[in-house]
């Protein structure tokens, strides 16, 4: 099949300015660019001279397979309806594979249960299965520092002994030359969150070896639930050690989810500079999305302590009467109407309301009403911290190092939208019609810049011989949307064709 594109204005995917010109696809492949007016393809589509052709979007940061949705909704439609052609998951330390005993056991705080066999261990075998599924966008995969971790030595919070790391870098050496981009950390996840530097050096290396990348979740980020003295004293000191832990490794290195939390806007902005400031001698970029929520598991509010010991440890804590009074009394102070309830899978009815409707006509205070959200839904729900601020967001858009992404997932459409789902919407809206960049940079940060970052080839470009993810942009909406060859989106409404990819990161 053959596809023209004409009378386009291109922005390529580098910092090049929009150029007028035609595209031409033949099967998954864009066949060439330049004039072919005559030409007769099997589907033509005219820009007439001012609508915008780009390539592919890619998230580089998604959590479908956190949530299981790449499974219930593989079409996974309301990202190719923001342009997304390729989703990154295995973030935040968790991912579905390597599961040395076939578990997802960290999954379920986040998700339903399994409905199918995992029929996978390693992350080969996870990449194989995928390709059974039929994706409607391409997909690859990090290996979660948390999921390996809790694999080797289930619940316990301690540093691993050399023996086991020594079992890791053969986990992580066989996972990277299988096809995985890299690792990723969550030191905000109580399992990893006392993890050491040192620990963490180690699988920096062995990552920087394969040339994977580090994806990782700052101690005390944007994710933590903190009084604001004690995130305000950790936040700079938490970046520093980013940058210098890629300076000692020569790792590239991103800080996932980089939002500014609210009160620390003077600190993010110094963050800015000292990223910037160390650009020659550390590899480090970030990723941030468009909104003022963090989406975290509710027992996030608890106090470390009270969930040492694992998934049903915890559960056993919530529901003691006397543990309660002490967890009550080392919980911070919650703002019921800053915290919504967004993702409870066997409690629906529960979704869209906040803390404060929660407790309403009840003798429960702010904590107690917390506490009873996690007894009844045995800790499984997700909520929007509306604890981010707004106000740096133009400041890190211009930022050479930053990268949009939505920390978003599709879920099936019994499922409110989350905040995620507008993030590439709304970035076209500021670029656009706020014309917060020049056109050509910001569609770089959304293709390829990501794939360059992630080691992916012939993607993320608009170039004769790479692959025909595209996106057909007019007045700065989504009207077209092309996944290897194959038309996903006409005119703004889904042609129900799946024709996503599994990736593998190339090592060599």
């Amino acid at each position: 099949m053959s596809i023209l594109i004409k009378n386009i204005l291109l922005l390529n995917g580098t910092n090049q300015p929009a150029t007028r010109a035609d595209v031409l696809i033949k099967h998954d492949k864009i066949a060439a660019v330049g004039s072919f007016p005559q030409y007769k393809a099997d589907e033509i589509f005219d820009g007439l001279g001012s609508a915008y052709l780009a390539p592919g979007f890619i998230d580089i940061n998604t959590y479908s397979d956190l949530y299981l949705g790449l499974f219930s909704k593989p079409s996974q439609e309301n990202f190719i309806k923001q342009g997304v052609t390729t989703i990154i998951g295995g973030q935040s330390g968790i991912s579905l594979a390597p599961l040395l005993y076939g578990k997802p056991d960290l999954h379920r705080f986040w998700a339903e249960h399994f409905k199918f066999n995992t029929d996978w261990h390693s992350v080969g075998e996870f990449l194989d299965f995928m390709k059974t599924k039929k994706l409607g966008v391409n997909f690859g995969t990090f290996i979660g520092h948390s999921t390996v971790k809790e694999e080797i030595i289930g619940d316990d919070f301690r540093d691993l002994t050399v023996k086991e790391i020594d079992v890791f870098r053969l986990i992580l050496d066989r996972s990277m030359k299988e096809g995985a981009f890299g690792i990723s950390f969550d030191l905000n996840f109580p399992l990893t969150a006392l993890t050491s530097t040192k620990e963490i050096k180690l699988f920096f290396e062995a990552a920087a070896k394969h040339r994977g990348l580090i994806s990782f979740k700052l101690r005390n980020g944007s994710d933590a639930v903190l009084p604001a003295k004690t995130l305000k004293e950790n936040f700079l000191p938490a970046v520093n050690e980013i940058i210098n832990l890629a300076k000692e490794t020569m790792a590239k290195t991103q800080i996932n989810n980089f939002s500014c939390p609210k009160g620390l806007e003077r600190d993010y902005e110094s963050a800015l500079d000292s990223i910037n400031e160390n650009s020659a001698s550390a590899d480090v970029f970030f990723n941030f999305h468009l909104s003022d929520e963090t989406i975290i598991p509710a027992f996030y509010f608890l106090p470390g302590w009270a969930l040492r010991g694992g998934f049903n440890e915890i559960l056993k804590n919530i529901n003691d009467s006397e543990i309660r009074k002490k967890i009550k009394k080392d919980m911070p102070i919650l703002k019921t109407e800053e915290i919504v309830i967004f993702r409870v899978p066997e409690f629906r009815h529960l979704e869209g309301k906040t803390l404060k409707e929660f407790i309403q006509n009840t003798e429960l205070d702010s904590k107690e009403g917390l506490l009873e959200l996690l007894r009844q839904t045995k800790l499984k729900v997700v909520v929007n911290f509306r604890n981010l601020s707004l106000k740096r967001i133009p400041l890190a858009l211009v930022n050479d190092r930053s990268i949009i992404s939505s920390s978003g997932q599709d879920f099936d459409n019994r499922n409110p939208s989350d905040s995620g789902i507008g993030t590439f919407l709304n970035y076209l809206n500021l670029v656009f019609k706020d014309k917060i960049l020049p056109a050509e940079k910001a569609i770089k940060k959304i293709t390829s810049l990501p794939a360059s970052r992630l080691g992916l080839k012939n993607r993320g470009v608009i170039k004769e011989g790479y692959c025909a993810d595209l996106v057909l942009i007019r007045d700065g909406k989504i009207e077209t949307v092309i996944v290897n060859g194959q038309i996903t989106l006409r005119n703004g409404e889904l042609t129900a064709v799946n024709a996503g990819k599994i990736l593998k990161h190339s090592h060599v």
